[in-house]
């Protein structure tokens, strides 16, 4: 599972007020020119490439070339995939549309090795980056009722990832991941629910309902999301110990289970974005205490840091020293 979301207005918040998000800026290029690729009689291949300098053999029986190829060498056209094109038109790509009657929840116990078979085959193609050939497998295998491929088709849908974009078929898939327990797919389907994406509607109790659900099985960015409600009490009782508990078991929430106990914490936030600048504002002043020891340590020769912060901090001061004319 690699890429699920959640995005609420208090999760979103944090996630602005704590993140400092570098975007890179890549200077405009030309777009790439159009290829045809064709699958041409191993006999012809030498003479069609003699014959048009513009044409290269990229593998056994195809050949690449920058413009169309007028003659006949027995040539015919393809796709990136190898599909023959149709009337001088790249085929159309495959559907997979949501079935008129529900997938079951779960595999029948006489398809589960079938299944197990299939979803290995799509695993195995997304590790090498095909994804858009994983996706009849994927689909073969959610209509079996197998909630991996129905997370992970969803997934595919939500990113545009070997298919079109659309999210109510993710909103689709997810569900019957979901209802099987799926815990990153409870989730996922949470961060829809609170946008009202896919077709749901906006239901901030369902969102909860099933962050918890996601939670109490170990998902850690539900547990991570489901602690900031507990600290600020949206959507369920405030539980300042809960929250705490929640931030260390998601591993990525430490430093905040630390703020929460220590004792010079507030002991209550008004909401969410009060307990976002309270933390952005101890996050500050952690970078800039810091900054201040790294510049110490290079100033007076010692070097002594005695920590990973201070000397990665060290590093990066020396590197802009460096730079002419830095001031």
């Amino acid at each position: 599972m690699s890429r699920t979301r959640t995005q609420t207005s208090l999760v979103g918040a944090l996630a602005f007020a704590l993140s400092c998000s570098s975007f890179a800026q890549y200077p405009n290029s030309a777009p790439r020119p159009t290829r045809h690729r064709y699958r041409v009689p191993q006999n012809r291949v030498a003479q069609m490439v003699r014959e048009n300098p513009s044409c290269q053999i990229i593998m056994l029986g195809t050949v690449s070339c920058a413009r169309p190829v007028a003659g006949d060498y027995g040539q015919v056209e393809i796709d990136g995939n190898g599909n023959a094109f149709v009337n001088g038109r790249p085929p159309a790509p495959p559907t997979y549309p949501i079935p008129s009657t529900p997938p079951p929840l779960g595999v029948a116990p006489a398809q589960k090795a079938q299944a197990d078979q299939i979803w290995q085959r799509a695993s195995d193609l997304l590790d090498r980056n095909r994804p858009r050939d994983s996706m009849p497998l994927l689909y073969r295998c959610a209509l079996m009722g197998d909630r991996r491929c129905e997370a992970t088709l969803s997934i595919r849908y939500q990113d545009g990832d070997g298919v079109k974009s659309d999210d109510h078929a993710a909103a689709y898939w997810f569900g019957l991941a979901a209802a099987q327990n799926h815990r990153a797919s409870q989730y996922a389907l949470a961060g829809m629910y609170q946008e009202g994406e896919g077709g749901l509607p906006k239901d901030e109790p369902k969102a909860t309902e099933l962050l918890i659900k996601s939670a109490n099985q170990g998902f850690d960015k539900a547990q991570y999301a489901i602690a900031f409600q507990y600290e600020v009490g949206e959507g369920v009782p405030r539980d300042r110990p809960r929250a705490i508990r929640l931030f260390r078991a998601s591993g990525d929430g430490i430093w905040i289970a630390n703020v929460l106990a220590d004792p010079r914490t507030p002991s209550r936030f008004q909401d969410g974005m009060a307990f976002a600048k309270y933390l952005a504002g101890l996050r500050n002043s952690e970078e800039a205490a810091a900054w201040r020891r790294a510049m110490a340590a290079i100033s007076t020769g010692s070097g002594r840091c005695t920590n990973i912060e201070c000397m990665a901090h060290s590093a990066e001061a020396v590197r802009i020293q460096q730079i002419p004319n830095h001031r």
